[in-house]
């Protein structure tokens, strides 16, 4: 009686492991793939995104849904994320927001080393220092030489508190001892069209491709960028690094995550096709107009990448006592 039991086991179990690896070869299902965007439509992460996923749905063979869920510094984006199922149909194209916010906000509970897991990095992108074009200055120096001229008398613009551009900001007037007042606006480009409206003084941006054709007309005046290095597209606007603030070197990413417990075969199909989208020659051309380079690989890289983000920006926070506003 034993041996019979015991085969019946043994074909069960067998056939468990069969429908689990034909589960996992199916994905992605007949079904739509939600991504989750912390930040309105036309945003530096919303105008990227729309480009990968364009490219990532064909390649995948299923629709890429995009979900803008601004607010709160991207934690209504991530908490979203987190609250579904772990099964690769609902996303978060995630900002440096992810590596910000948990301290900022005191959310240890959004400890992005712990409640997400990767499914690749994708670009990074740096952030362009920005006046309008009646603002009597043309480089970095001259920007820190007027501010320190008239404390308190200027403002900048940001997409958000708690957002990497407010952080910059707060960086660059510390270490520079400068006195201004922080403005945050819901997105990038509510802050742009203030700027353009001569509402705030300045901006660290990272949509090039809405300030792109104000700087070419001369709407707008780029004095540098915020990464050690030049940008492709605008070959001509100095760094920070190289002018007012040496060694500096920061850029906003982006990163395509799913819930922690997403099983690995999910988040490697996920992977590859991200991988190949971010390769593919149209995508390239259309990232370089928006000063975004690519910094794809496989989880596990991005996995320690974001750890190392979250790390450096908590001591930034703490070092120079940032709070939202």
């Amino acid at each position: 009686m034993l041996k019979p039991t015991l085969k019946k086991l043994a074909v069960g179990a067998a056939l468990l492991l069969a429908c689990a690896g034909v589960h996992a070869q199916a994905f992605p299902a007949a079904r739509p793939i939600r991504v989750i965007i912390a930040f309105p439509p036309g945003g530096p992460s919303d105008a990227i995104g729309r480009v990968v996923f364009t490219e990532m749905s064909r390649r995948i063979g299923q629709s890429m849904v995009i979900d803008n869920r601004p607010g709160a510094g991207g934690n209504i984006a991530t908490d979203a994320l987190i609250a579904a199922p772990a099964d690769g149909y609902t996303l978060l194209y995630a900002s440096s927001s992810i590596a910000l916010s948990p301290t900022l906000y005191k959310r240890t509970d959004l400890d992005p080393t712990k409640v997400l897991a990767p499914a690749g990095c994708s670009v990074s992108v740096p952030q362009l220092l920005l006046v309008r074009k009646d603002q009597p200055v043309n480089t970095a120096a001259e920007l820190v030489t007027l501010i320190k001229s008239s404390p308190d008398k200027y403002f900048q613009g940001s997409s958000g508190s708690g957002q990497i551009d407010h952080l910059v900001g707060q960086i660059f007037l510390h270490e520079l001892g400068l006195k201004f007042t922080h403005v945050p606006y819901k997105g990038n480009g509510p802050a742009f069209t203030d700027l353009l409206a001569g509402n705030i003084t300045f901006m660290f941006a990272g949509a090039f491709n809405s300030a792109l054709p104000f700087i070419k007309d001369g709407r707008v005046k780029a004095l540098a960028i915020t990464s050690k290095k030049r940008a492709g597209v605008l070959p001509e606007v100095p760094s920070l690094n190289e002018t007012v603030m040496k060694g500096f070197d920061s850029s906003t990413w982006q990163a395509l995550m799913a819930p922690a417990g997403t099983p690995p075969a999910v988040l490697r199909t996920l992977n590859e096709n991200l991988n190949a989208s971010l390769a593919a020659t149209m995508v390239k051309d259309s990232l370089f107009q928006q000063g975004a380079e690519v910094i794809s690989g496989p989880p596990a890289q991005c996995s320690e990448f974001i750890k190392k983000e979250y790390a450096r920006w908590a001591d930034v926070i703490h070092k120079y006592d940032i709070h939202v506003d």
